[in-house]
């Protein structure tokens, strides 16, 4: 009796399962049936309201967070690299990739921020022949110096880090100390902004900047660092601006953080979801020009939707079919 109940259960989730699937080909290819090529006479598609979509890779819980530190990547970087360098084990690439969500072998360029395990941070950079010779008679007090760094980070001790690391009179002189110096920054940068202390987090940086004894690419990270803190300032009055309607002046700041930052914003939940929601407006308001034969008042709003979203779906089959219809005219 009891395997005939069981037989029965799994047969009945075996259908479900099954319909679910069709159901879920026959919603991919109702959507897809609106491409490119087929009768663009046929009825405008609805717009999915996708106003509440995000990315799942960009959220970490608090716990993640705290096992983890943040790094810039530099010029002739790898995933490798860095493992090697920060990890001490070039294998510890995959840790990287999966710990932020790119593939192993995916491209990373200058500036790009990565989260480290701190688990195993060692941090040990070999020295350069040019820093050997310029640098022959360093004191066993200054080699002492990163591995003091090195425990402050361990500890996420921050704060302490960039303070010991200010106090140091060799500071303008010592490379891999200005490494530990932006590591400790970005990271007690990053605390800020968890704890909604943006204030404090821009006046960090601005005193660094200001410090004057940083090099001309260690000024040029606080500088990015800056100016993304900024965009993400914007993008707090952008979201604000849409929940209120006011759509134009929220695509506005829209326009000028993507213009700044472009798709380094992919991964930030708050401009992906402001950006949907002032963009399902548009598409609303191209809509209803389209149905009303309104073609280049409609067109306006898509290439507005694609100046923030350049692969936007919905806009580029309407742009296209806009277009098509605009060619059909022309030839009566």
């Amino acid at each position: 009796m009891s395997k005939n109940i069981e037989h029965s259960v799994f047969t009945h989730k075996k259908r479900y399962y099954h319909l679910k699937g069709y159901s879920t080909i026959f919603l991919a290819l109702a959507l897809t049936g609106c491409s490119f090529v087929e009768d663009r006479s046929n009825q405008p598609v609805e717009i999915i309201d996708v106003s509440d979509g995000t990315r799942s890779g960009t959220m970490r819980n608090s716990k993640q967070q705290s096992e983890t530190i943040q790094y810039t990547v530099r010029s002739g970087d790898t995933l490798g690299s860095i493992a090697k360098n920060m990890l001490g084990n070039a294998q510890r690439y995959l840790e990287i990739a999966k710990l932020n969500n790119i593939e192993p072998q995916a491209p990373i360029y200058v500036g790009q921020q990565l989260q480290l395990p701190s688990k195993g941070l060692i941090l040990v950079k070999p020295k350069t022949t040019q820093q050997i010779a310029t640098k022959p008679d360093k004191s066993a007090e200054s080699k002492a110096q990163p591995s003091e760094m090195d425990s402050l980070l361990s500890q996420q001790r921050y704060y302490d880090a960039i303070e010991y690391a200010r106090a140091q009179e060799d500071l303008s002189d010592n490379n891999e100390l200005q490494e530990r110096l932006i590591i400790a920054t970005q990271n007690q940068v990053r605390l800020f902004r968890q704890e909604g202390l943006t204030g404090e987090a821009e006046e960090l940086l601005q005193l660094l900047i200001d410090d004057g004894r940083l090099s001309e690419s260690s000024q040029q990270i606080l500088y990015s660092n800056l100016a993304a803190l900024n965009v993400e300032q914007d993008l707090v009055e952008a979201r604000q601006l849409a929940d209120r309607q006011e759509f134009d002046d929220s695509y506005d700041i829209l326009l000028s953080a993507w213009q700044v930052s472009g798709t380094e914003l992919e991964s930030n939940a708050l401009f992906t979801g402001t950006r949907n929601k002032v963009s399902e407006h548009y598409h609303q308001n191209a809509l209803q020009l389209y149905r009303n034969q309104e073609l280049d008042e409609a067109l306006i709003y898509w290439d507005k939707i694609l100046a923030i979203n350049p692969s936007d779906d919905l806009a580029l089959v309407y742009k296209d079919r806009v277009k098509s219809l605009q060619a059909k005219l022309d030839s009566l």
